[in-house]
């Protein structure tokens, strides 16, 4: 039996065409098919997927990153994060409970918000997170615009910091 490689050639692989592979969505993106956060179940081929009564549903990230933080609040939806920026948010769900939570972080998770929302077939509900001015109080959510917890504080710890100012450049003044 003869080698099918000529003495003093090196072996070469033959050349084998990749598998085609598909390309992987980032998790918390639609399918092709549209499934979406893994809630429908592809049918066979050849078979027509069930019909599912669809809703949509439309969070909105109150602020920006110049208003709130550079760094966008994480969103989930029954404990599933899913990519999210700020303004509005929309998602096309089949109808059913869900649950929308939502968190700021910095150096730690704060301004944590839950909501339990209803979504019926062919209704758009719109909900509302707004994250806290600073990182030691919850954050706001709900069905309208909602309003940014913490002020106080803020307003107490800039209107301190001015008080102390002032008064050093009076002392300073004085003493000079």
């Amino acid at each position: 039996m003869t080698s099918p490689i000529p003495p003093g050639q090196p072996y070469r692989q033959p050349y084998q065409q990749p598998f085609p592979q598909q390309p992987q969505q980032p998790y918390g993106y639609p399918e092709p098919n549209g499934n979406y956060l893994g809630l429908q179940n592809t049918p066979p081929t050849g078979q027509l997927p069930p019909q599912v009564a669809m809703g949509h549903l439309r969070v909105y990230l109150q602020g920006s990153i110049m208003t709130s933080s550079m760094i966008t609040p994480t969103l989930s939806i029954n404990n599933q994060q899913v990519r999210a920026s700020y303004g509005p948010n929309d998602f096309h769900l089949p109808a059913g409970q869900y649950r929308v939570s939502a968190y700021a972080q910095w150096m730690r998770q704060y301004g944590q918000a839950a909501l339990d929302v209803a979504l019926q077939p062919g209704q758009t509900v719109a909900v509302y997170y707004a994250a806290p001015l600073h990182q030691f109080t919850t954050g706001s959510m709900g069905f309208g615009k909602q309003r940014r917890k913490g002020a106080i504080l803020m307003f107490a710890l800039v209107g301190g910091l001015m008080a102390f100012l002032v008064l050093m450049l009076l002392l300073g003044l004085s003493a000079g």
